[in-house]
């Protein structure tokens, strides 16, 4: 890099989560740079990156989404090559990233999941996929229980996050920022997300490994609710949005998986 001027700007990334967990650097080589990642989450993380090259030259794309497999470190994201030596180089770029993986469209569709609930309790669905109340254009049910109910998982996953530490409620939108949750990464690249638990409601920690029909927390009635309830959605995250999934649920005996619909009950006897 002798007889180079090197001027680097705009370092500039936004994460949806910790970014104690996620980091993006560079590395001086012999032909320019290398841009790494470590990655200490559970999941993957998506990364869009936009950088602003001056002499240099990406040898994996200057403006796409990166995905950084989950613990991770020294993951090569592109290599900068100098394009002339005599001239001067400026590097810089723009990040966001989020858990999961941005572009992945294919999961495990017939995958059984298990009512959410202790085994011998039944629960109202006040709300199903496409509710009337606040699940338009979103798949997402609310099994209306009392709060203190122990919640039981869905589907086997490891703890990617964990919010408990709110205890106010209400009826308006603005108070989704005060939803306590655990959330749960599965191994067909879904997420699951158990909302409004009680404060200091959750029995498990991050990175812990869970089983389908273990207990992991008790329900609440924190942030945007309109009473105690449960909230559970499966869905693909995106950087900026979530794309909820449809899931089927064994019920009754668990002989059967089926589309829960709204305003029934359901019963686990399994």
């Amino acid at each position: 890099m002798k007889g180079t001027l090197l001027l680097i700007f705009c370092l500039f990334s936004i994460g949806m989560f910790s970014q104690d967990n996620f980091k993006l650097y560079y590395e001086e080589t012999e032909n320019g740079f290398k841009i790494l990642a470590d990655n200490d989450e559970y999941t993957p993380v998506s990364a869009k990156i936009d950088f602003r090259l001056e002499n240099l030259t990406s040898t994996n794309g200057s403006d796409k989404v990166f995905v950084v497999p989950a613990k991770t470190k020294r993951h090569t994201i592109t290599d900068l090559k100098v394009i002339d030596r005599k001239k001067r180089i400026k590097l810089g770029y723009e990040s966001i990233y989020n858990h999961g993986n941005h572009n992945q469209k294919k999961y495990d569709t017939s995958f059984k999941y298990y009512l959410p609930f202790k085994k011998g309790e039944e629960y109202w669905l006040s709300q199903g996929y496409n509710g009337a109340t606040s699940h338009q254009n979103e798949n997402a049910l609310d099994f209306k229980m009392p709060v203190g109910t122990k919640i039981y998982a869905a589907r086997d996953g490891v703890v990617v996050d964990i919010e408990e530490s709110f205890s106010k409620s209400c009826t308006s939108a603005d108070c989704a920022k005060y939803n306590n949750f655990i959330l749960v990464y599965h191994s067909d690249g879904t997420f699951a997300e158990y909302t409004h638990i009680k404060k200091n409601g959750a029995q498990v920690n991050i990175g812990d490994q869970i089983k389908i029909g273990q207990f992991i927390g008790y329900s609440g009635d924190v942030g945007w609710a309109t009473g105690p309830h449960l909230h559970f959605i499966v869905f693909f995250q995106r950087l900026k949005e979530r794309i909820t999934l449809k899931t089927k649920f064994l019920t009754g005996k668990g002989k059967q998986a089926i589309a829960l619909k709204e305003k029934e009950k359901y019963r686990r006897e399994y």
